[in-house]
């Protein structure tokens, strides 16, 4: 089967329904943009996800599976929902605590929503990507108040 376009669209309107309560939302660009925002074309069935800015391609990764390129989406997406949700608890917290524990542990929780494998894959890598933060502190986080 050729990916089209709609199929992506279809697939992100299921996502950001999960993730906003039935609401449907884009949570990717379906056109060019360039302000550092993500966009998606699909080409001769190959996916390209694309950030530009001021003229500059910054990003263009390619993938023909449907599955990979809704990570991508998903990780933008969630990454995004976490940082405000950290934000707006951070006065729960002491002073000088590593705010990065907080919006990881919330990113996981909003990948597990969309794909339990997604966020086992997310929490593997945090150890790599986030230097200093401890899987034990990011699973002990809490979530709700």
């Amino acid at each position: 089967m050729t990916i089209m376009v709609g199929d992506v669209q279809a697939a992100v309107y299921e996502m950001s329904a999960k993730l906003y309560g039935g609401r449907r939302y884009d949570l990717v660009a379906f056109g060019r943009r360039d302000a550092a925002v993500p966009y998606i074309e699909v080409r001769d069935g190959i996916i390209h996800w694309i950030v530009r800015e001021r003229g500059q391609e910054l990003q263009h990764r390619t993938t023909a599976d449907l599955t990979e390129a809704l990570y991508w989406i998903a990780l933008d997406a969630t990454c995004s929902l976490s940082m405000r949700w950290e934000l707006e608890q951070r006065h729960r917290f002491p002073e000088g605590r590593d705010t990065r524990i907080g919006w990881l542990a919330k990113q996981v929780e909003l990948l597990r929503r969309l794909d339990s494998q997604w966020a086992e894959q997310f929490r593997a890598g945090i150890p790599t990507k986030c230097p200093g933060v401890r899987l034990e502190d990011v699973d002990a986080h809490p979530l709700s108040w």
